[in-house]
């Protein structure tokens, strides 16, 4: 992680992204910040430190199961929001969130600003639309004892914009299934019309 000291780099994305407009609060000390890949963005600049707009590149947020197996959450790019729930109080552990592509991120130092956030009624509205947000999207999330072909379908219907995967591997660690589990019911779906094959890998999901 590095501070990228460019104040027109740094005026560039809080323009494009309007972050300004999410804060009733004039003149806050934004600064940019880069991540390598490889990089655990919570652990070298940990979430109770800062809240992060994502601004460039790609990183996946997964979390440690019990057994130790990573369970992908989501595979991020394009512009988002990090530090909700450290803003809130809440800090949950083992999450991480690994660079894959170089990550940009335009960040407002936490503790310094709490009494100012708290009171910023533009920013409170923000977190909780962000918040809402993510509350419906984890409603379409498989929960234990869902079939495999229930929470594919789920996957390809609220997480894929165009209704398409085109990573069985990706897919099937973001499903927490073995890769020849989720090939079975895409093999099955696909024979049933519910699926089309669009490409090796490339499947979607066929309108009614």
């Amino acid at each position: 992680m590095r501070e990228l000291q460019d104040p027109k780099l740094l005026s560039h994305y809080l323009r494009k992204y309007h972050i300004q407009s999410f804060f009733d609060t004039r003149d806050l000390p934004f600064r940019l910040y880069e991540y390598a890949p490889g990089e655990m963005i919570n652990v070298v600049h940990p979430m109770d430190e800062s809240i992060k707009f994502i601004v460039e590149g790609i990183f996946d947020h997964y979390a440690i199961q019990e057994n130790g197996d990573p369970y992908l959450i989501a595979h991020c790019n394009g512009f988002g929001f990090m530090g909700d729930l450290a803003f809130c109080g809440r800090n949950p552990v083992g999450r991480y969130q690994e660079v894959i592509e170089t990550v940009r991120a335009v960040e407002l130092p936490l503790e310094p600003l709490r009494k100012t956030l708290e009171n910023d009624n533009r920013f409170l509205r923000f977190l909780l639309d962000t918040m809402a947000q993510r509350m419906t999207m984890s409603m379409h999330i498989r929960l234990d004892g869902t079939s495999a072909e229930d929470a594919l379908l789920a996957y390809l219907k609220w997480r894929c914009p165009d209704h398409t995967i085109r990573n069985v591997s990706e897919t099937a660690f973001h499903l927490n299934y073995s890769r020849r589990q989720l090939q079975r019911v895409l093999k099955d779906l696909t024979e049933r019309g519910i699926l089309s094959k669009t490409g090796k890998g490339h499947y979607t999901l066929r309108t009614q």
